[in-house]
């Protein structure tokens, strides 16, 4: 007995093609955007606050001046909110990556600023410090920082309750995780002038100093102190 043929996936050759999708306007500005401020931050990595342009991050985001002139207002509000993206962006690989089992509270705390480590001491880092220092001179960019420093902190508790719900509850978790960001910036401030794998190797030594005072997880009693 003969088998009917099974339909082609090819399909035939007079079919109307198949319509591409065109970007809505709103997608259009999203990526726009989203250019300008990883340009942003690649410039401000390479070249510094001070020789930081609109001509230079336009020309590395493929944009017209026209386009980021409508986006940000200023050179403060372009580089705090690039800088602002790219931690959310960073943050969110925390919150996708959950942290492993932990012994006690000082190991959960260890992995936590592990990870804080990865995300802080690459170009987040870098372009913090480049906007701290100008800053000192700059009251607007100041203002901005400010602004930023806080909604850091709030971003970073709401990232730690998906991934360490219980460090959150601790009365010492603002301390540590402030402290650990210090941290983490002094250290890649050596950078400049020492090599990128000497100062990563004093992390480990670092963190652990920072966390010798930390409670075991079994006194429970002053917890909610």
């Amino acid at each position: 007995m003969e088998h009917a043929a099974e339909p082609s996936a090819v399909p035939p050759a007079d079919a109307p093609p198949t319509p591409v999708r065109r970007r809505t306007q709103a997608e259009r500005r999203a990526a726009t955007r989203g250019a300008l401020l990883d340009a942003a931050i690649d410039v401000l990595v390479e070249d510094g606050y001070a020789g930081l342009t609109g001509t230079a991050v336009c020309a590395r985001a493929g944009v017209t001046r026209g386009a980021q002139a409508h986006y940000f207002a200023t050179k403060a509000d372009l580089v705090v909110d690039a800088l602002r993206h790219l931690t959310e962006k960073l943050v969110a690989e925390l919150v996708a990556r959950p942290l492993p089992a932990a012994a006690d509270v000082r190991e959960q705390y260890a992995l936590l600023l592990d990870r804080l480590w990865e995300i802080f001491s690459g170009p987040v880092s870098a372009a913090q410090l480049e906007l701290l220092v100008a800053s000192r001179t700059d009251a607007e960019l100041r203002a901005h920082l400010q602004r930023f420093e806080g909604e850091v902190v709030s971003t970073l508790e709401v990232a730690a309750r998906r991934v360490a719900g219980d460090l959150v509850e601790r009365p010492d978790f603002k301390v540590v995780t402030v402290s650990a960001m210090a941290l983490i910036r002094g250290l890649v401030m050596q950078t400049v002038v020492h090599d990128w794998r000497q100062v990563r190797r004093l992390w480990p030594a670092a963190r652990d100093q920072l966390l010798d005072g930390v409670r075991p997880i079994e006194d429970r009693r002053n917890l909610h102190a």
